[in-house]
């Protein structure tokens, strides 16, 4: 026990049982089962640390040092602690999270006790959810608000502040958006032909790979295997917080070969524009699909076009997940479209079975009206 010296404060750590009612510590050195229990003095100053020490002792000694669930925590408090975790910060959806939090969640919920919080104030928040212009949103962005406020409370209970978490107990509607938009050959074709020389290959690996618009701006070329013909994605560079292997098609290991060549050693992301790392590609994009003739397409339809041609090639369904980051057949089911040519290629195929393994099937051939 004692005192303990980090870079950003000097700690206090003593063994502690809790009330019966879970609202206080009392000291419980050397009692089995009791747990350790550590407080932040809030400086670097030995002799006020040692005195912070005495206090919290003799607060547990009386039974009057309160538990995290009695003290009244609001939920503001909370929203920020949470914004400031390490493992909150290193998301790569920190910034929509920043956003949510400080426009929406924080303004409703910020004013509330942090254990106060039910079921029917976050439905009173899906409610009233409007955009910047007064209009209702769409459900789709609805839920993006209650998935961050469902993961801020639980990470809550996970640190012992909140027993049940409201958010989990109001359903999320289905918000019906789901795509299987694909592009024909033809438009594939008008497309990559309209878009602009650093678009190319950023359009390129979507659509042959299904690579997120993410993976493929944050790619660097320590990560680019040229000589096994391999895109190694870590785990941080992924939605899954999977690592992956990505085998390169002979294009894309044509294109990044040339990329390659004319490389600036400025920077180390493959994708550039004009000498920078490429982050964004919106306006360039409407650009292509305007001239190329296209509409109801983004780029993230992109990936359904992957995971179908992967399908109609033949590919294995798990190698294909695996190729496009899918981590369950659900997800790779729905990015996947069935169109006409499919189900009639699918008729084919149990016309051709059947002539081969069932006696007395017709024969187009020989068979007439």
């Amino acid at each position: 026990m004692g005192l303990t010296k980090r870079r950003d404060s000097y700690y206090v750590e003593f063994r502690v049982s809790e009330s019966e009612d879970g609202t206080s510590w009392s000291l419980a050195s050397g009692v089995p089962g009791a747990r350790k229990k550590r407080w932040k003095v809030g400086c670097l100053n030995k002799t006020i640390a040692r005195e912070m020490e005495a206090a919290i002792k003799t607060r547990l000694l009386l039974g009057h040092e309160k538990t995290e669930q009695a003290k009244p925590i609001l939920f503001k408090e909370w929203a920020t602690a949470y914004l400031n975790l390490e493992s909150i910060k290193t998301l790569r959806s920190y910034q929509d999270r920043l956003e949510i939090m400080e426009r929406q969640l924080i303004p409703f919920f910020g004013g509330k006790v942090l254990t106060e919080i039910r079921p029917h104030d976050v439905e009173a928040f899906r409610a009233q959810r409007k955009k910047k212009n007064g209009t209702k949103p769409s459900i789709q962005t609805v839920n993006n608000d209650h998935v961050v406020l469902k993961h801020c409370l639980n990470v809550a209970i996970r640190r012992g502040l909140l027993q049940i978490n409201p958010a989990t107990r109001v359903p999320l509607p289905d918000p019906q958006n789901a795509r299987d938009r694909v592009l024909t050959e033809e438009e594939w074709t008008k497309l990559y032909e309209a878009a602009k020389g650093h678009l190319k290959p950023v359009l390129l690996l979507a659509y042959q790979l299904g690579q997120r618009f993410g993976e493929i701006v944050g790619l660097t070329w320590d990560r680019v295997d040229l000589k096994r013909g391999f895109i190694m994605l870590r785990s941080q560079d992924t939605k899954t917080k999977k690592p992956r292997q990505v085998p390169m098609t002979p294009d894309i290991r044509m294109t990044l070969q040339r990329l390659a060549k004319v490389r600036s050693l400025s920077t180390r992301h493959v994708f550039t524009f004009r000498g920078k790392p490429i982050q964004r590609i919106s306006r360039s994009f409407r650009t292509t699909l305007k001239d190329a003739g296209i509409t109801d397409f983004r780029f993230h339809d992109l990936r359904h076009c992957a995971s179908t041609n992967l399908r109609r090639a033949g590919v294995d369904t798990a190698t294909a997940m695996k190729i496009v980051g899918h981590k369950s057949e659900k997800m790779w089911k729905r990015y996947n479209a069935i169109e006409e040519r499919d189900l009639v290629q699918a008729a084919l195929k149990i016309q051709k079975y059947l002539q081969e393994n069932t006696p007395g099937t017709l024969d187009p051939k020989t068979e007439s009206l």
